[in-house]
């Protein structure tokens, strides 16, 4: 065990990195408190105090007389329908707020442009944001919209927390329909350093055209942790490819 964090810091850095790593897999039960004892060579007020930590960021739940399961920590986005990653967290339960917000205007180069079926150099209202999920940062997120159907948008920075709801509810832009591009990659050192996770930790990557009455209203460029989301669809028939 380390000397530098107390005995039950230690055990708590341990099982949480086994369980977002899987091996002790959503569903499944941790050792019973003498087999951790035994693991972790420390008491058993030490495994409690870390169990009790890893309770508390609901990754598990202890049941008095059957021990401790393993919770479904991911929040998990259906693709058949159009919810925001805000909308998704807050579902799942976790506490969601902002971390900081940055609200500008600039000139659309040709790719932004190009996906909201506008000039390039016309105006386009970026809203840049760092979400916190139960106060851990899990979200990098950067949305354009065309400026002309948020006017005055700058003046509401830090006053919203899930963006398609502040359109509609401010600007009456419906979000209706959306065409998503979902891709993986690793974080890069800046994005390390911004969701306070390692150096080429995997990133989940969602790159979304938002639609209102069919025409293009908003961009999104959505970076998330992966071990803490999942996206799931469902889908009907069988495409061959014949």
């Amino acid at each position: 065990m380390s000397n530098k964090l107390p005995s039950y810091l230690c055990v708590y850095n341990q099982l949480k990195e086994e369980i977002l790593n899987g091996k002790y897999k959503i569903g499944e039960m941790l050792p019973i408190e003498s087999e951790l004892e035994k693991i972790f060579n420390v008491s058993r007020i030490t495994i409690r105090k870390a169990v009790k930590m890893l309770n508390q960021d609901k990754l598990v739940h202890v049941k008095q007389g059957c021990g401790t399961i393993v919770l479904d920590y991911k929040a998990t986005q259906n693709l058949n329908h159009v919810v925001s990653v805000t909308e998704t967290l807050r579902q799942k339960g976790y506490a969601v707020r902002t971390k900081s917000m940055h609200i500008d205007v600039i000139l659309a180069p040709p790719e932004i442009a190009s996906c909201l079926k506008i000039a390039i150099g016309d105006k386009v209202a970026r809203f840049q944001r760092i979400q916190l999920a139960d106060e851990k940062p899990i979200v990098i997120m950067k949305n354009y919209v065309p400026e002309h159907l948020v006017v005055g948008v700058s003046e509401y920075c830090n006053k919203f927390l899930a963006l398609y709801q502040f359109l509609e509810d401010t600007y009456q832009i419906k979000i209706d329909g959306a065409s998503d591009r979902i891709f993986a990659k690793n974080a890069s050192f800046e994005e390390a350093q911004m969701l306070e996770i390692e150096t080429g930790e995997a990133l989940l990557c969602i790159q979304r055209t938002c639609l209102f009455e069919g025409n293009p209203v908003c961009l999104d460029d959505v970076v998330i942790i992966g071990k803490h989301y999942e996206l799931t669809t469902n889908m009907n028939g069988r495409y061959r490819g014949d």
